[in-house]
């Protein structure tokens, strides 16, 4: 998407202040001559005198005005991935130096690093994003010139806002479900009907359509037979996440390390292009209050409409606000809550999820940095070289072996729980799933 900020009002240049010294100079220089008698200090102030002459000569021969053309930005690129580059262009008038200068945005780089300088009136700099998010670049302090330097403007642009989606991670995982409860799909049901997967050979039966009738059989034993196949089917993917408390290491673990919101958001892009790219319908709830919830769809419109809405997601200003609770779900509605396991509601609703008839997949987003059990073996915690007397890293180790006790207790009440530790985490929990589905059962007499 190309956007561009509307044109204000033209810009007054104005005499710089080399322009005014270098005018003053000569002209002292040439009067104190012609007072004193004295020529030779014509040739102390001469240079200046002609630099400011040649400077209003070449603003009289080329017409210029008093104003040039108000900087306008443009941003070549709304919407990046995670890794991405904007080109940010800023346009003044054709053939004037053009200097632009900004802050460095946060999670991003910035080339030039602090600005560019270009001569035709046109400055274009590049934006590389590194974390999800919004980035917003500026403002941008504007300056143009003329060829001399003898006549300037400047002009503070607005910030420009880049939004960054998640990174497109492709999750190594098989797109098999639990319980396919659609209509059509590329899951196999277990049960028989129209499909393309084979199921067996059998004799013709009154109903059966013709066109399924295999040939083949038919002429080696002489009584009619057709093809019996699986029904295809699709399904409901729900993913819950927990935004309740972002969690994030400290700095002097490791810089730049990714939260549990982080996660989370990563954790939610992978799973939901994994089955949207098989045609399942995918949804969002979010138990906090930063993601919000995203209704059920399929495609890749779906697609766009949650790496948008997992790209507005911001940092919690601080004020409480209840959680949300999901009252119902539909049986067979394949589950995957995405959630560091350190709030109770998130747990109680997992709870009300399995009660419901869902299956239920946990994906473990609390980041491996935090809670440490090291420091529990006497290891001193040490920030900027010296030994902190602050207790915080023991807490958290605290709490972690806390947490696996409820990680334990959802095992054992067969809810998975995996880690979130990239495209590869949710493979084997979905292999178990697939087998379980696919395991001979009981028959109840």
């Amino acid at each position: 998407m190309t956007s561009s900020t509307p044109q204000l009002s033209e810009l007054r240049t104005r005499p710089t202040a080399a322009l005014v010294r270098a005018a003053v100079i000569g002209g002292g220089a040439l009067a104190l001559a012609l007072l004193l008698g004295r020529p030779e200090i014509i040739l102390a102030g001469l240079p200046m005198l002609i630099w400011a002459l040649v400077a209003l000569a070449r603003r009289l021969q080329r017409g210029e005005e008093r104003t040039v053309v108000d900087p306008t930005q443009r941003v070549n690129r709304r919407s990046i991935e995670e890794g991405g580059t904007a080109a940010i262009t800023v346009r003044t008038s054709p053939g004037t130096l053009t200097a632009a200068t900004l802050p460095m945005p946060r999670a991003a780089d910035v080339a030039p690093r602090h600005g560019s300088l270009a001569g035709d009136g046109e400055v274009r700099l590049r934006v590389t994003a590194h974390r999800w998010g919004r980035i917003r670049v500026g403002p941008m302090h504007v300056l143009v010139a003329d060829a001399l330097g003898a006549y300037r403007a400047q002009r503070t642009l607005p910030r420009a806002e880049v939004q960054v989606v998640p990174a497109s991670t492709v999750l190594d995982a098989p797109v098999e479900v639990p319980t396919p409860i659609g209509v059509s799909g590329v899951h196999l049901s277990r049960r028989r009907g129209d499909g393309t997967a084979l199921s067996e050979v059998r004799a013709f039966r009154p109903g059966d359509r013709l066109h399924r009738i295999n040939w083949r059989v038919t002429s080696r034993t002489g009584e009619l037979h057709t093809n019996a196949t699986f029904t295809e089917q699709d399904t409901d993917v729900l993913i819950v996440t927990d935004t309740i408390a972002d969690v994030a290491p400290a700095p002097w673990v490791e810089a730049d390390a990714p939260t549990s919101l982080d996660m989370t958001v990563r954790a939610t892009s992978a799973i939901a292009r994994h089955y949207l790219t098989a045609g399942d319908r995918v949804s969002v709830f979010d138990i906090g209050h930063l993601i919000g919830a995203v209704p059920p769809g399929s495609g890749p419109r779906q697609l766009r409409v949650l790496t948008a809405a997992l790209s507005r997601a911001g940092r919690d200003d601080g004020a409480f606000r209840a959680p949300r609770r999901l009252r119902t779900v539909r049986p067979g509605t394949l589950t995957v809550v995405c959630t560091p396991l350190l709030s109770k509601d998130t747990i109680t609703q997992i709870g009300v999820l399995v009660s419901h008839g869902a299956d239920v997949i946990v994906v473990d987003t609390l980041p491996p940095s935090i809670g440490d059990v090291s420091v529990l073996r006497g290891t001193p915690m040490r920030v900027d070289g010296q030994v902190s007397d602050r207790f915080w890293p023991e807490a958290w180790a605290m709490r972690r072996l806390l947490r696996g006790r409820t990680v334990r207790e959802l095992r054992e009440a067969g809810v998975p729980v995996t880690t979130w530790e990239g495209p590869s985490s949710l493979a084997p929990v979905l292999l178990s799933l697939a087998t379980a589905r696919s395991a001979p059962r009981m028959r109840r007499s």
